[in-house]
């Protein structure tokens, strides 16, 4: 605790009597004077006390408030040290803060801007979306107008319907269908084309084989037949035959066989038996089909022709063995549509224009 002394000296002034001879009446004045500051300063010096006590009261109070000052201040000092750290953490922290919320706006705007963009995109799209959305409506329509005119793709038309959204796959898959069909239209054209050129072929050979066969030859299918008017055995008229060009006629069908038999006349065919095998002309071996009843029958010879013989009474079984002798017969060869020349391979006795006659022709002149 701080106090406070007081000195005898700090009222310095005490009473004191001085006498003059020669002045005297002012010593008087003076010592009057001093009497008066005397009294005061004793009046004074009877209070100093209570003051004293007082002002010592006073400083205590003052102490008192001194060291409650002293020690609120340091509270408050305290106070004030933990809240400045708290408030430089709190800095700290705010500063942090700011930074992350400056990092967080820029990343704000980064994805405003995105997003911003993102939206402008979107807005396209949209609009690409409802542009398309009314190509489809039309192209819906049209399909649709053009569908309800095909009553034969109903089914597909609602399957189409009901699979809008998976129009894509479909798309392709007609596509797959038109490419297999547009091959297949190519290859039915191709087929058309080698058809008609067929047909154009048939057409020509057609018109060629609508024209008669030489004269004296008779015109049966696709081959020209000619009936000798002069009995020869089968080797004569085999030779006979091929200076026409022609050979013995070689039964290949019902029909031809019936045409033959037509003739009415006995004639040998191209068949032979040698060495107990039946052979036609071309060498080529055959089983015998239209025999007569009771044919064929046993010969002794080792060679044997056969003849279609008019006492049959059914076309089809006129065959009868024979022994080539002389007899009618028949040649054959393929009718052309130009005839042209015929080369007789066999020197004759007989005229060159009796020969030719024979072919129904006239001899070249040269």
């Amino acid at each position: 605790m701080q106090t406070m002394d007081i000195d005898d000296d700090t009222y310095p002034i005490k009473p004191s009597v001085t006498f003059s001879g020669g002045v005297i009446g002012h010593h008087y004045s003076t010592e009057r004077d001093q009497q008066a500051s005397y009294s005061l300063l004793t009046k004074e010096g009877d209070q100093q006390p209570t003051s004293y006590n007082n002002l010592t009261k006073e400083v205590d109070q003052l102490q008192t408030s001194y060291n409650t000052l002293t020690k609120e201040r340091d509270q408050l000092q305290t106070s004030y040290n933990t809240l400045t750290k708290e408030r430089d953490q709190l800095q700290n922290s705010l500063n942090t803060r700011t930074t992350e919320r400056d990092q967080l706006q820029n990343r704000l705007n980064t994805r405003t801007t995105e997003r911003d963009q993102l939206q402008n995109i979107l807005n396209t799209r949209t609009t690409e979306r409802d542009q398309l959305q009314n190509s489809l409506t039309t192209k819906t329509k049209e399909r649709d107008q053009l569908q309800n005119n095909l009553t034969t793709i109903t089914l597909e038309r609602d399957q189409l319907q009901n699979s809008l959204n998976t129009r894509t796959t479909e798309r392709d898959q007609l596509q797959n269908s038109l490419n297999n069909r547009t091959t297949e239209r190519d290859q039915l054209q191709n087929s058309l084309n080698t058809r008609n050129t067929e047909r154009d072929q048939l057409n020509t050979r057609l018109r060629s084989y609508e024209k008669p066969c030489l004269k004296e030859w008779w015109k049966f299918g696709t081959s020209c037949y000619y009936v000798s008017s002069t009995r020869d055995t089968g080797g004569d008229g085999q030779r006979q035959c091929r200076a026409m060009g022609a050979d013995l006629v070689v039964i290949n069908s019902r029909e031809e066989q019936i045409f033959i038999n037509g003739f009415k006349k006995n004639v040998w065919i191209g068949a032979y038996k040698k060495d107990g095998i039946w052979k036609w002309v071309g060498n080529s071996t055959f089983k015998p089909t239209y025999w007569m009843e009771g044919e064929p029958s046993n010969l002794n010879d080792k060679v044997a022709c056969i003849e279609i013989s008019q006492t049959a009474s059914d076309p089809l079984k006129s065959w009868k063995v024979g022994i080539c002798t002389s007899n009618y017969w028949v040649c054959e060869k393929p009718f052309t549509p130009d005839q042209g020349y015929v080369e007789f391979v066999h020197r004759s006795s007989g005229p060159g224009e009796w020969n030719c006659g024979l072919v129904g022709s006239n001899c070249a002149v040269v």
